[in-house]
């Protein structure tokens, strides 16, 4: 059995912690990718890499950016992307607080600015 690269397994572990963050088992994920319980397995461990097909459908799946998969380089916070990951993983009832709080947010702005 060949050793992991090092950026193979850094990219697994970026690729479980976004499935996780996502409230996904590997079953699932599995099933909306195409792909076997397995190959996640060995993806998320560095065992494997991945096809660039493989890589679009995870990154879609999951609402990641290939950076941050490939190279772990965080969105930045002015886009949009960065805010709707943090969102998502806020319980339903949380993000009817943070909704309530932009609209508190976008009343002081429109004050301010008259």
């Amino acid at each position: 059995m060949h050793k992991p690269k090092e950026d193979t397994v850094a990219m697994g572990m970026r690729i479980q912690q976004s499935r996780k963050a996502a409230k996904l088992t590997q079953m699932q994920f599995s099933e909306k990718i195409g792909v076997s319980t397995q190959y996640i397995s060995d993806l998320e461990r560095g065992i494997v890499g991945c096809s660039i097909s493989t890589l679009i459908k995870i990154c879609d799946i999951l609402d990641v950016s290939s950076d941050f998969i490939l190279r772990g380089k965080e969105p930045e916070a002015h886009n949009p992307i960065y805010l709707s990951n943090k969102l998502s993983s806020l319980s339903p009832r949380e993000r009817e607080i943070m909704e309530e709080g932009f609209d508190l947010l976008k009343k002081a702005f429109s004050v301010k600015s008259k």
